[in-house]
């Protein structure tokens, strides 16, 4: 029982790890479409708590004009073998708009459930504290 356990665990892991490594390039996600919602959170607050709660995945892309913000989800020090998720964020007369882009690659432990319900967990002001 014990050897079929470690032959099935061989012929699981290995996939399982692949997929958790692949991701994509920032094209790729941009032309995908985006899961649309609001924020009452400001960018900023959205960049820091996205930030806090993705550590190392998070790689915040700052544009030149204000507002304009992508958090682009990787893995790590290994960002730069894909992303699999790009958070748009957008400056609106009241808060943030966000777009959620998702490679659609398997993420175990970081659903676009959970990306999406970490942006609808941040409250306004956590830029000021």
């Amino acid at each position: 029982m014990t050897r079929i356990r470690a032959m099935l665990l061989a012929a699981i892991i290995p996939p399982l790890l692949g997929a958790c490594a692949s991701g994509t390039n920032v094209e790729y996600l941009e032309a995908q479409d985006g899961k649309d919602l609001h924020s009452d959170a400001s960018v900023g607050d959205l960049v820091l708590c996205l930030k806090r709660k993705l550590g190392d995945d998070a790689n915040v892309m700052a544009y030149p004009e204000p507002g304009k913000v992508d958090v682009r989800v990787g893995y790590g020090s290994r960002a730069d073998a894909g992303y699999s998720y790009l958070i748009r964020l957008r400056a609106a007369q009241q808060g943030t708009n966000v777009e959620i882009s998702t490679a659609g690659d398997f993420r175990p432990l970081l659903s676009q459930g959970r990306v999406t319900g970490y942006v609808r967990d941040c409250k306004p002001g956590t830029a000021v504290r």
